[in-house]
């Protein structure tokens, strides 16, 4: 059974602020069908190598440049990586790592959806995944994301006997709360309501703009708040719209006093402490 939501942030702050970078890799074969050519004219039956080339920016550049809007406004951030990424892409996850950034899991690839998986093949992701990004970064990770937010109903239960301690596949409550699975507490956090990826067709400005609004809204609430950035490197990493979640951290920082800015780890071991009080 669930335990109720957490209802204070440290030193009394306001507003929690959790920053998540998605690095991303699709299996050979494979893209996002969201590309720009794959959802404007897609062409049933052949390889779009475009939009293989376009999902494969977020490892070559546009991590890179994330990581130097986030060193510069000295924000801290949640990478959730894919394991097929950090094998044919260790450099950027190592740097992250470096940089003090959290490196969660985030399923082998993105086709590979713990919800359209088997018990013994979900398992055995988990663990495949675990066991990758502790052998470059020499940490195992704590935090899970799933491609798509979609777990199956095992996999709580496999987070937690395999180590985890949250999950972020989940968005029925505005604060993160606890759960008891067969294999001890798992801290659920909620995955963003408006990622870049959910803006493409908005654009990066209304992405800027909405979450800008939407922290001023929770500023003025009576009761703590929580907001949730997330990006893509390969889409939230391009020039474009870089500059505007540029702009966005910088608003963050202007209202660094009032906010709580943590990575997902943090929040994790925070709500847990508050529900064992």
């Amino acid at each position: 059974m669930p335990m109720g939501p957490v209802r204070a942030w440290p030193d009394g702050k306001k507003v929690a602020v959790k920053i998540c970078v998605a690095l991303e890799s699709w299996s050979d074969g494979h893209w996002p069908v969201y590309a720009p050519m794959a959802a404007a004219w897609p062409l049933p039956g052949v390889e779009c190598r475009h939009s293989m080339s376009w999902a494969e920016y977020g490892a070559t550049t546009g991590v890179w440049r994330l990581l130097e809007i986030l060193d510069r406004h000295d924000l801290p951030a949640t990478f959730g990586v894919s394991g097929l990424l950090a094998e044919r892409h260790p450099e950027p996850v190592l740097a992250a790592h470096a940089a003090g950034h959290e490196i969660a899991a985030h399923s082998y690839a993105q086709g590979v959806i713990p919800g359209q998986l088997g018990p013994d093949a979900e398992a055995e992701n988990i663990n495949r995944c675990t066991e990758i990004l502790r052998d470059i970064t020499a940490s195992r990770p704590t935090g899970w994301l799933s491609p798509r937010a979609t777990e199956s109903r095992r996999t709580p239960d496999l987070l937690a006997a395999s180590g985890y301690v949250w999950s972020g596949d989940h968005s029925d409550q505005d604060l993160p709360y606890v759960t008891n699975t067969s294999a001890g507490p798992l801290v659920y956090l909620m995955h963003s309501d408006f990622t870049d990826v959910r803006g493409v067709m908005a654009g990066p400005r209304a992405y800027r703009d909405i979450h800008v609004d939407f922290l001023d809204y929770l500023l003025r609430q009576p009761t703590p708040g929580i907001l949730n950035l997330t990006v893509h490197a390969h889409v939230g990493g391009r020039s474009l719209f870089a500059d505007q979640f540029d702009q966005l951290l910088q608003e963050v920082a202007l209202r660094r006093d009032d906010l709580w800015i943590a990575t997902h780890h943090e929040l994790a071991e925070h709500v847990l402490e508050k529900a064992a009080s």
